[in-house]
């Protein structure tokens, strides 16, 4: 597996994991609990060393702002790199699957949510 596949699936396994773990821990998932906050860290790191990865492979030099962009707003710097890095064609096919890849995850939250919920009660 290439290291931005690991990324993707590690984002992937915390997004499942997390809730049943909060759930299991604490009797129920909660928004911005610490839980959560700790579990966001770890995917802002997760996705944080795809874009590096990514940037690497394809020679791209970004600067401070858009690595802080990526750290701080994702969801509005990623699609800015995939555009500049890749051409408006490409970026905007990237930023669609990244959509996809987001809806995946919200998915793999909310099934270990309800997963979790089962195993608690």
């Amino acid at each position: 597996m290439t290291p931005k596949t690991v990324a993707l699936v590690l984002l992937g396994l915390v997004s499942f994991v997390a809730p049943i773990v909060e759930t299991w821990w604490t009797g129920r998932v909660e928004p911005l609990s610490n839980f959560d906050l700790g579990f966001t860290l770890v995917a802002i790191s997760l996705i944080f060393w795809w874009y590096h990865v990514d940037k690497r492979e394809r020679g791209y030099r970004a600067g401070p702002l858009m690595n802080a962009g990526v750290l701080a707003l994702s969801v509005v710097a990623l699609p800015v790199y995939f555009i500049r890095s890749r051409g408006w064609k490409r970026g905007l096919l990237a930023t669609l699957i990244a959509a996809v890849i987001f809806g995946i995850l919200l998915g793999l939250d909310e099934l270990g949510g309800w997963i979790g919920e089962i195993l608690v009660h």
